[in-house]
Protein backbone atom coordinates (compact mmCIF):
# COMPACT_ATOMS: atom_id res chain seq x y z
CA UNK A 1 0.00 0.00 0.00
CA UNK A 2 1.75 3.30 -0.57
CA UNK A 3 0.92 6.59 0.56
CA UNK A 4 1.43 9.63 -1.02
CA UNK A 5 2.45 12.88 0.93
CA UNK A 6 2.39 14.85 -1.36
CA UNK A 7 6.17 15.81 -0.84
CA UNK A 8 9.00 15.57 -3.07
CA UNK A 9 12.26 13.44 -2.19
CA UNK A 10 15.37 15.64 -1.31
CA UNK A 11 18.07 15.05 -4.16
CA UNK A 12 20.76 13.07 -1.89
CA UNK A 13 18.63 10.19 0.04
CA UNK A 14 21.60 10.87 3.10
CA UNK A 15 18.92 13.96 4.36
CA UNK A 16 15.58 12.55 6.10
CA UNK A 17 12.69 13.13 4.15
CA UNK A 18 11.05 16.20 4.25
CA UNK A 19 7.67 15.23 6.04
CA UNK A 20 4.46 18.19 5.87
CA UNK A 21 5.05 19.22 9.10
CA UNK A 22 8.09 20.59 7.92
CA UNK A 23 6.14 22.78 5.95
CA UNK A 24 3.99 24.50 8.96
CA UNK A 25 6.28 27.94 8.94
CA UNK A 26 5.62 28.53 5.33
CA UNK A 27 1.82 27.74 5.62
CA UNK A 28 1.73 30.27 8.55
CA UNK A 29 3.02 32.77 6.33
CA UNK A 30 0.96 31.80 3.94
CA UNK A 31 -2.03 32.18 6.04
CA UNK A 32 -0.96 35.22 7.63
CA UNK A 33 -0.45 37.04 4.02
CA UNK A 34 -4.05 35.62 3.75
CA UNK A 35 -5.44 37.23 6.23
CA UNK A 36 -3.55 40.63 6.00
CA UNK A 37 -4.84 40.96 2.49
CA UNK A 38 -8.48 39.95 3.83
CA UNK A 39 -8.21 42.94 6.22
CA UNK A 40 -6.62 45.70 3.52
CA UNK A 41 -9.58 44.51 0.94
CA UNK A 42 -12.00 44.90 3.86
CA UNK A 43 -10.73 48.19 4.74
CA UNK A 44 -10.84 49.58 1.29
CA UNK A 45 -14.26 47.81 0.78
CA UNK A 46 -15.35 50.17 3.85
CA UNK A 47 -13.82 53.07 2.02
CA UNK A 48 -15.99 52.89 -0.84
CA UNK A 49 -18.68 51.75 0.32
CA UNK A 50 -18.35 55.29 2.69
CA UNK A 51 -17.58 57.33 -0.65
CA UNK A 52 -20.40 55.14 -2.35
CA UNK A 53 -23.09 56.74 0.57
CA UNK A 54 -21.53 60.08 0.13
CA UNK A 55 -21.95 60.13 -3.53
CA UNK A 56 -25.65 59.06 -3.38
CA UNK A 57 -26.32 61.59 -0.82
CA UNK A 58 -25.09 63.85 -2.42
CA UNK A 59 -27.38 63.67 -6.00
CA UNK A 60 -30.25 62.24 -3.31
CA UNK A 61 -30.04 65.78 -2.37
CA UNK A 62 -29.68 67.42 -5.71
CA UNK A 63 -32.57 65.53 -6.28
CA UNK A 64 -34.20 66.75 -3.49
CA UNK A 65 -33.51 70.37 -4.20
CA UNK A 66 -34.68 69.92 -8.29
CA UNK A 67 -36.69 73.58 -7.46
CA UNK A 68 -33.87 75.32 -6.18
CA UNK A 69 -36.72 78.13 -4.62
CA UNK A 70 -39.50 75.66 -2.93
CA UNK A 71 -42.14 77.01 -5.00
CA UNK A 72 -43.17 73.95 -6.29
CA UNK A 73 -44.97 72.70 -2.96
CA UNK A 74 -47.12 75.42 -3.02
CA UNK A 75 -50.83 73.90 -3.84
CA UNK A 76 -53.11 76.83 -2.46
CA UNK A 77 -54.86 79.57 -4.16
CA UNK A 78 -54.76 82.32 -1.62
CA UNK A 79 -50.78 83.03 -1.57
CA UNK A 80 -47.79 81.38 0.47
CA UNK A 81 -45.04 83.23 2.71
CA UNK A 82 -41.77 82.55 1.94
CA UNK A 83 -39.18 81.52 4.54
CA UNK A 84 -35.82 82.28 3.71
CA UNK A 85 -33.40 80.59 5.42
CA UNK A 86 -30.04 82.76 6.36
CA UNK A 87 -27.84 80.57 8.59
CA UNK A 88 -24.14 80.53 8.72
CA UNK A 89 -21.58 83.08 8.12
CA UNK A 90 -22.71 85.54 6.62
CA UNK A 91 -19.96 86.02 3.01
CA UNK A 92 -20.34 87.71 -0.90
CA UNK A 93 -19.59 84.08 -2.51
CA UNK A 94 -20.60 80.20 -1.87
CA UNK A 95 -18.06 77.46 -2.18
CA UNK A 96 -18.69 75.58 -5.02
CA UNK A 97 -18.09 71.83 -6.38
CA UNK A 98 -19.54 68.78 -7.37
CA UNK A 99 -21.43 67.86 -5.33
CA UNK A 100 -24.34 69.77 -3.26
CA UNK A 101 -26.41 69.46 0.42
CA UNK A 102 -28.73 72.01 1.75
CA UNK A 103 -27.89 74.57 4.24
CA UNK A 104 -25.06 77.10 4.49
CA UNK A 105 -25.01 80.59 3.49
CA UNK A 106 -25.41 81.58 -0.51
CA UNK A 107 -25.73 84.82 -0.43
CA UNK A 108 -26.84 84.79 -4.74
CA UNK A 109 -28.95 82.77 -3.81
CA UNK A 110 -30.95 84.70 -1.00
CA UNK A 111 -30.60 87.88 -3.19
CA UNK A 112 -31.88 86.37 -6.63
CA UNK A 113 -34.85 85.17 -4.13
CA UNK A 114 -36.05 88.01 -3.08
CA UNK A 115 -35.83 89.69 -6.54
CA UNK A 116 -37.94 86.57 -7.39
CA UNK A 117 -40.83 87.06 -5.25
CA UNK A 118 -40.35 90.46 -5.43
CA UNK A 119 -42.42 89.80 -8.93
CA UNK A 120 -44.16 86.50 -7.82
CA UNK A 121 -48.10 87.31 -7.28
CA UNK A 122 -48.74 84.38 -5.05
CA UNK A 123 -46.17 85.53 -2.01
CA UNK A 124 -47.84 86.93 0.81
CA UNK A 125 -44.77 88.03 2.98
CA UNK A 126 -41.41 86.84 3.75
CA UNK A 127 -40.06 85.48 7.34
CA UNK A 128 -36.59 85.20 7.93
CA UNK A 129 -35.16 82.57 9.69
CA UNK A 130 -31.91 84.10 11.35
CA UNK A 131 -29.16 81.50 12.55
CA UNK A 132 -25.98 83.40 12.21
CA UNK A 133 -23.18 85.28 13.58
CA UNK A 134 -22.97 88.32 10.96
CA UNK A 135 -20.08 88.25 8.46
CA UNK A 136 -19.06 90.44 5.73
CA UNK A 137 -20.11 94.47 6.03
CA UNK A 138 -20.80 94.26 1.92
CA UNK A 139 -23.48 91.13 1.57
CA UNK A 140 -25.16 92.00 4.97
CA UNK A 141 -26.21 95.63 3.90
CA UNK A 142 -26.89 94.39 -0.05
CA UNK A 143 -29.29 91.76 1.51
CA UNK A 144 -30.52 94.00 3.85
CA UNK A 145 -31.38 97.10 1.28
CA UNK A 146 -33.02 94.06 -1.13
CA UNK A 147 -35.31 93.00 1.22
CA UNK A 148 -36.03 96.60 2.27
CA UNK A 149 -36.87 97.36 -1.42
CA UNK A 150 -39.23 94.64 -1.70
CA UNK A 151 -40.88 95.96 1.41
CA UNK A 152 -41.45 99.16 -0.68
CA UNK A 153 -42.07 97.92 -3.76
CA UNK A 154 -44.67 95.05 -2.68
CA UNK A 155 -46.32 96.35 0.77
CA UNK A 156 -46.31 93.10 2.23
CA UNK A 157 -44.79 92.22 5.58
CA UNK A 158 -41.54 90.58 6.68
CA UNK A 159 -40.86 89.04 9.91
CA UNK A 160 -38.01 87.56 11.08
CA UNK A 161 -37.46 84.40 13.48
CA UNK A 162 -34.28 84.14 15.47
CA UNK A 163 -32.84 80.90 16.14
CA UNK A 164 -29.67 79.95 18.22
CA UNK A 165 -27.76 83.35 17.06
CA UNK A 166 -28.66 86.56 15.55
CA UNK A 167 -25.73 88.31 16.68
CA UNK A 168 -24.17 91.72 14.80
CA UNK A 169 -24.73 91.38 10.77
CA UNK A 170 -27.29 88.54 11.96
CA UNK A 171 -29.18 91.48 13.78
CA UNK A 172 -28.64 93.86 11.08
CA UNK A 173 -30.45 91.96 8.49
CA UNK A 174 -33.66 91.11 11.37
CA UNK A 175 -33.92 95.26 11.50
CA UNK A 176 -35.40 95.17 8.14
CA UNK A 177 -38.34 93.46 9.60
CA UNK A 178 -41.83 94.73 10.91
CA UNK A 179 -41.21 92.10 13.51
CA UNK A 180 -37.94 90.45 15.63
CA UNK A 181 -39.44 87.12 17.23
CA UNK A 182 -37.04 85.17 19.14
CA UNK A 183 -36.47 82.31 20.72
CA UNK A 184 -35.69 82.04 24.10
CA UNK A 185 -32.60 80.77 23.72
CA UNK A 186 -30.98 82.95 20.88
CA UNK A 187 -28.00 85.52 21.42
CA UNK A 188 -28.18 88.68 19.82
CA UNK A 189 -26.83 92.13 19.55
CA UNK A 190 -23.31 92.22 19.18
CA UNK A 191 -24.14 95.65 17.57
CA UNK A 192 -20.54 97.47 16.10
CA UNK A 193 -17.97 96.67 13.41
CA UNK A 194 -14.83 94.89 13.13
CA UNK A 195 -11.61 94.48 10.88
CA UNK A 196 -10.18 91.32 12.68
CA UNK A 197 -7.01 91.13 14.57
CA UNK A 198 -3.86 91.83 13.37
CA UNK A 199 -0.60 89.41 13.58
CA UNK A 200 2.75 89.86 13.50
CA UNK A 201 5.01 86.80 13.20
CA UNK A 202 7.91 88.46 12.05
CA UNK A 203 9.50 87.14 15.07
CA UNK A 204 8.14 83.53 14.78
CA UNK A 205 9.44 83.83 10.78
CA UNK A 206 12.60 85.02 12.18
CA UNK A 207 13.01 82.28 14.90
CA UNK A 208 13.08 79.71 12.36
CA UNK A 209 14.60 81.56 10.01
CA UNK A 210 12.14 82.83 7.21
CA UNK A 211 12.95 86.40 5.72
CA UNK A 212 10.11 88.42 4.01
CA UNK A 213 11.12 91.54 1.84
CA UNK A 214 8.05 93.88 0.91
CA UNK A 215 8.36 96.23 -2.19
CA UNK A 216 5.97 98.85 -1.96
CA UNK A 217 5.27 102.28 -2.32
CA UNK A 218 3.65 105.04 0.41
CA UNK A 219 4.33 104.00 4.26
CA UNK A 220 0.87 102.58 4.98
CA UNK A 221 0.57 100.57 1.83
CA UNK A 222 1.11 97.13 3.77
CA UNK A 223 -0.53 97.99 6.97
CA UNK A 224 -2.56 95.08 8.38
CA UNK A 225 0.31 92.96 6.52
CA UNK A 226 0.97 90.09 9.00
CA UNK A 227 5.19 90.31 8.42
CA UNK A 228 5.25 94.01 9.74
CA UNK A 229 4.77 96.10 12.96
CA UNK A 230 1.11 97.71 13.15
CA UNK A 231 1.53 101.11 13.68
CA UNK A 232 -0.61 103.40 15.83
CA UNK A 233 -1.08 105.51 13.29
CA UNK A 234 -2.30 102.92 10.95
CA UNK A 235 -4.67 101.46 13.55
CA UNK A 236 -6.28 105.31 13.79
CA UNK A 237 -6.93 105.20 10.14
CA UNK A 238 -8.53 101.38 10.30
CA UNK A 239 -10.66 103.11 13.32
CA UNK A 240 -11.38 105.77 11.13
CA UNK A 241 -12.98 103.91 8.38
CA UNK A 242 -15.13 101.07 10.60
CA UNK A 243 -16.48 104.18 12.56
CA UNK A 244 -18.16 105.18 9.16
CA UNK A 245 -19.58 101.66 9.04
CA UNK A 246 -20.72 101.39 12.92
CA UNK A 247 -22.95 104.92 12.43
CA UNK A 248 -24.59 103.16 9.36
CA UNK A 249 -25.00 99.68 11.77
CA UNK A 250 -26.68 102.08 14.42
CA UNK A 251 -28.70 104.01 11.92
CA UNK A 252 -30.32 100.67 10.22
CA UNK A 253 -31.29 99.46 14.15
CA UNK A 254 -32.66 103.12 14.64
CA UNK A 255 -34.60 103.42 11.55
CA UNK A 256 -36.15 100.01 11.90
CA UNK A 257 -36.83 99.72 15.37
CA UNK A 258 -37.84 103.56 15.50
CA UNK A 259 -35.73 104.77 18.25
CA UNK A 260 -33.11 107.75 18.58
CA UNK A 261 -29.88 106.96 17.37
CA UNK A 262 -28.47 108.71 20.68
CA UNK A 263 -30.42 105.52 22.45
CA UNK A 264 -28.85 102.73 20.21
CA UNK A 265 -25.80 104.11 20.62
CA UNK A 266 -26.01 103.63 24.14
CA UNK A 267 -26.66 99.81 23.36
CA UNK A 268 -24.48 99.48 20.37
CA UNK A 269 -20.82 99.10 22.40
CA UNK A 270 -20.69 95.49 20.90
CA UNK A 271 -21.94 93.66 24.01
CA UNK A 272 -24.51 90.55 23.32
CA UNK A 273 -27.70 90.18 24.96
CA UNK A 274 -30.27 87.73 26.22
CA UNK A 275 -33.37 87.45 24.89
CA UNK A 276 -35.31 89.22 27.46
CA UNK A 277 -32.60 92.05 27.72
CA UNK A 278 -33.28 92.40 23.96
CA UNK A 279 -37.20 92.76 24.34
CA UNK A 280 -36.68 95.25 27.33
CA UNK A 281 -34.01 97.43 25.31
CA UNK A 282 -36.51 97.47 22.78
CA UNK A 283 -34.32 95.18 19.97
CA UNK A 284 -37.17 92.63 19.59
CA UNK A 285 -41.21 92.03 19.65
CA UNK A 286 -41.60 89.08 21.50
CA UNK A 287 -39.83 85.85 22.73
CA UNK A 288 -41.58 82.64 21.47
CA UNK A 289 -41.14 79.11 19.64
CA UNK A 290 -40.98 79.28 15.74
CA UNK A 291 -44.69 77.58 15.36
CA UNK A 292 -45.42 80.41 17.92
CA UNK A 293 -44.13 83.32 15.48
CA UNK A 294 -46.16 81.43 12.41
CA UNK A 295 -49.11 81.40 14.73
CA UNK A 296 -48.58 85.34 15.49
CA UNK A 297 -47.33 86.01 11.89
CA UNK A 298 -50.67 84.48 10.45
CA UNK A 299 -52.94 86.17 12.85
CA UNK A 300 -51.35 89.66 12.49
CA UNK A 301 -52.20 89.71 8.99
CA UNK A 302 -55.15 88.36 9.57
CA UNK A 303 -54.90 85.09 7.09
CA UNK A 304 -56.35 81.84 7.29
CA UNK A 305 -54.51 78.98 9.18
CA UNK A 306 -54.20 77.27 6.32
CA UNK A 307 -51.74 79.59 4.49
CA UNK A 308 -48.38 77.82 3.62
CA UNK A 309 -44.85 78.34 4.19
CA UNK A 310 -42.58 77.65 2.29
CA UNK A 311 -38.98 77.27 2.87
CA UNK A 312 -36.43 78.78 0.77
CA UNK A 313 -32.94 77.08 1.63
CA UNK A 314 -29.54 77.54 -0.13
CA UNK A 315 -27.87 74.78 -1.60
CA UNK A 316 -24.22 74.54 0.01
CA UNK A 317 -21.77 72.70 -3.09
CA UNK A 318 -19.22 69.96 -1.70
CA UNK A 319 -16.27 69.47 -3.59
CA UNK A 320 -14.28 66.60 -3.75
CA UNK A 321 -11.92 68.25 -1.84
CA UNK A 322 -14.13 68.32 1.17
CA UNK A 323 -15.48 65.38 1.09
CA UNK A 324 -11.11 63.50 0.76
CA UNK A 325 -10.41 66.37 3.89
CA UNK A 326 -13.42 64.76 6.64
CA UNK A 327 -12.63 61.15 5.40
CA UNK A 328 -9.27 61.88 5.27
CA UNK A 329 -8.20 65.03 7.72
CA UNK A 330 -5.17 66.72 6.84
CA UNK A 331 -1.77 67.92 8.10
CA UNK A 332 -1.01 71.58 8.96
CA UNK A 333 2.42 73.29 9.49
CA UNK A 334 3.36 74.73 12.43
CA UNK A 335 2.64 77.77 11.11
CA UNK A 336 -1.00 76.82 9.91
CA UNK A 337 -1.79 75.59 13.25
CA UNK A 338 -0.48 79.14 14.53
CA UNK A 339 -2.50 81.32 12.33
CA UNK A 340 -5.50 79.12 12.92
CA UNK A 341 -5.78 80.40 16.59
CA UNK A 342 -6.90 83.50 15.69
CA UNK A 343 -8.47 82.79 12.21
CA UNK A 344 -11.30 84.65 10.80
CA UNK A 345 -13.61 82.67 8.90
CA UNK A 346 -14.17 86.14 6.85
CA UNK A 347 -12.29 88.70 5.12
CA UNK A 348 -12.00 92.74 5.76
CA UNK A 349 -14.52 94.78 7.45
CA UNK A 350 -17.23 92.79 9.13
CA UNK A 351 -20.38 93.01 11.50
CA UNK A 352 -19.42 89.51 13.04
CA UNK A 353 -19.40 88.81 16.36
CA UNK A 354 -16.38 86.45 17.37
CA UNK A 355 -17.18 85.53 20.49
CA UNK A 356 -17.36 81.93 22.69
CA UNK A 357 -15.37 80.73 18.94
Amino acid sequence: MSVNNNYSQPANPGYPPRYPYAQQPQQKKSNGCLIAGLIGGGVLLLGFIIFAVLIFSAFASLGNNSDPYGTSAYTGNDGYVAVLHIEGTIANSAETGLFATAGGYDHQYLMDSVARLTNDPNNKGILLYIDSPGGEVYPTDELYLRIMDYKDRTGRPVYAYCGSMAASGGYYIAAAADQILMNRNCMTGSIGVTAGTMIDISEFLEKNGIKTTSIYVGKNKTMGSNFEEFTEEQKAIYVSVLKEIYDQFVVVVAEGREMDVSDVEVLADGRIYSPKQALDNGLIDGIMSYEEAVSQYINDNNWSQDTQFLHFQPIRDISLADLFMMIGGSRRTDLETYLSYVDNPIDGFAYYYEGLG
